[in-house]
């Protein structure tokens, strides 16, 4: 008798619920691979989850605020963040090694985004402007 084939789930069921943080969620964002899945919250970290069963990989902890944006470099070694605490903060995905901080102008940073190349950062907040810097 041959074995049963186990049928993918459906479209639209749950596989995992991820629980680690403290305080509500803002954002999430896919790594280049589509093993991880990188998340922002109001509890100040970021937190780096296993995209294939919800385990912690790695929590970023370097914001002094809420963090509202998450972005991968394209190559998926780094990411950047941004904060109400006014900084975007560029660090490495293993171990949050490396840090390097922008300081907006005065104002809450609400997103940030990486050049397909790349070679860029994006982020934008209260200031109703988009600042582009060179992420290299």
């Amino acid at each position: 008798m041959p074995s049963p084939t186990l049928a993918p789930p459906s479209q639209g069921t749950i596989l995992y619920t991820y629980h680690g943080h403290h305080d509500y969620v803002e954002a999430a964002a896919w790594s280049p691979d589509s093993k991880r899945i990188a998340s922002a919250s109001k509890d100040r970290t970021v937190q780096i989850g296993d995209a294939t069963d919800g385990g912690n990989v790695f929590t970023y902890i370097g914001h002094a605020d809420i963090v509202d944006s998450v972005a991968w470099s394209p190559d998926g070694a780094r990411i950047a963040s941004s904060s109400t605490d006014r900084t975007v903060q560029v660090w490495d995905t293993a171990d949050g090694g490396h840090p390097f901080v922008y300081r907006g102008d005065s104002i809450d940073l609400f997103f940030v985004a990486w050049s397909p190349d790349g070679t860029r950062i994006a982020c934008g907040g209260a200031d109703t402007a988009i600042q582009v810097w060179q992420a290299t």
